[in-house]
């Protein structure tokens, strides 16, 4: 007997489990980012035995090339990702690539070292290119799959929440690292197996679900793909806030092993002050969709930035007061700094998302592969900042402010811009009416 397809509604209150499916899905995604964003500088250099230079460059070559691989992958999967499922198998041969690509940066530690910079880049350049084919498709399914702005930011919402969840996860191995030896490296590697291992099979699953839908949400029979795509102002103002979080925002994760190894020295106080920010990001999550039901996008970025700069500024004062400051004070900090950021997050992403929808229909690879590939010249260009601040310590009291400043000066000079493009998209909505979502 063969079974009736239901159509894609990721996001609808009638579909929890096809959005719960989409959520795992992206949680095993987030998995390796976080990773390679949080723990992979610090490893590099403790673990891998790398100089501050060497990372820098493998990790900025491998966003520089990532980005470009955005853009081209996101402007050829545009002829073969016509729909959400088509979307679902990408996702899914691009799960597999990453997973077999990190693992082969995990097991770079073992390389002789003579030759380890060069075995590390060269899998490092290999995961990127994976990662384009992983996280473009699945990204494009807030476009191609979701029916309407309600929908599409209880999406964002749940993609917010499971990047908090992975990041939880991957702030517990903060303080387990930087306590680590070598010998500890083959647990790290079967860790990291598990990991890529429930990344394919999640991928799976939502390659699955989405075989067994229809249509999806904003396809119809006659839909024509649009002949010319002329990027709105809204479009390049999001992409702009996008570039700006991307170089500011993640300075505070990345700096954190290396604020808690030298500052804070107390590996239980790195981990716990991660582990704030990812809390907060879960935290967020069930009330930012209610804000941006009652105030625009940009206004919910708003509120959100100010939370942000709240929990900064705190860090920044506490620092000052190391010797009577506890560790609960550094953790609300930074609970309050991932609460802001879960909500720059959803804004972000449920924004840019609507302008695609509405705007550039038949080119949403293009357009996710852009905004990603940007996001990515902005995580290299943090990558260069933080390789040159790391290389340049000399385990002296002035490594506190250098430290200070990049775990909480940059990203509150990024929610300072993210204040102002705030007023700006409100200004661009009022009077032009380019997006209200």
């Amino acid at each position: 007997m063969m079974h009736r397809k239901a159509p894609i509604a990721l996001g609808r209150s009638g579909f929890r489990g096809l959005t719960l499916v989409y959520g795992l899905a992206h949680l095993g995604k987030s998995l390796f980012w976080y990773a390679s964003e949080l723990l992979l500088a610090f490893y590099l250099t403790e673990l891998a035995g790398l100089s501050p230079h060497q990372m820098g460059l493998v990790l900025c070559a491998g966003l520089v090339v990532s980005a470009v691989i955005d853009v081209v992958v996101g402007a050829r999967l545009g002829r073969v990702m016509p729909d959400a499922r088509s979307a679902g198998r990408l996702q899914l041969f691009g799960a597999a690539a990453c997973a077999a690509a990190f693992l082969a940066i995990t097991a770079g530690v073992w390389a002789p070292i003579e030759w380890r910079f060069a075995y590390i880049l060269t899998a490092g350049l290999a995961f990127r290119i994976a990662y384009a084919l992983y996280d473009v498709p699945q990204n494009a399914l807030m476009s191609l799959g979701v029916s309407d702005a309600a929908a599409r930011n209880r999406v964002a919402a749940t993609r917010i929440w499971f990047s908090g969840l992975a990041a939880l996860i991957i702030t517990a191995a903060v303080a387990p690292l930087l306590s680590a030896g070598q010998d500890d490296l083959p647990t790290y590697f079967w860790v990291t197996f598990g990991g890529s291992a429930f990344a394919v099979a999640a991928a799976a699953g939502l390659s699955i679900a989405l075989a067994r839908v229809e249509e999806p949400a904003n396809r119809n029979p006659g839909f024509v793909p649009a002949a010319r795509w002329r990027p709105s102002n809204t479009f390049w103002l999001i992409t702009a806030l996008m570039a700006v979080t991307s170089i500011a925002t993640p300075l505070f994760a990345k700096t954190a092993p290396f604020f808690a190894a030298y500052v804070l020295k107390s590996p239980i106080w790195g981990g716990a002050v991660a582990s704030g920010m990812a809390v907060g990001i879960l935290a967020g999550q069930p009330i930012w969709p209610l804000i941006s039901r009652r105030w625009s996008l940009a206004a919910t970025l708003a509120v959100a930035a100010v939370i942000q700069l709240v929990g900064l500024s705190a860090i920044a004062h506490a620092t000052t007061r190391l010797a009577e400051t506890t560790l609960h004070t550094f953790v609300l900090a930074a609970f309050l700094f991932g609460l802001g950021n879960g909500g720059v997050g959803m804004a972000l992403w449920a924004g840019f998302s609507a302008v695609t929808a509405r705007q550039a229909p038949g080119y949403e690879g293009l357009a996710f592969g852009l905004f990603s590939g940007v996001a990515k010249l902005g995580l290299s260009i943090g990558a260069i900042v933080l390789s040159a601040v790391i290389g340049g310590l000399r385990h002296e009291s002035g490594d506190a402010v250098a430290l200070t400043a990049m775990m909480a000066g940059v990203p509150a000079g990024g929610a300072l811009i993210g204040l102002v493009i705030a007023c700006v998209w409100t200004q661009t909505a009022t009077h032009r009416s380019r997006i209200s979502p």
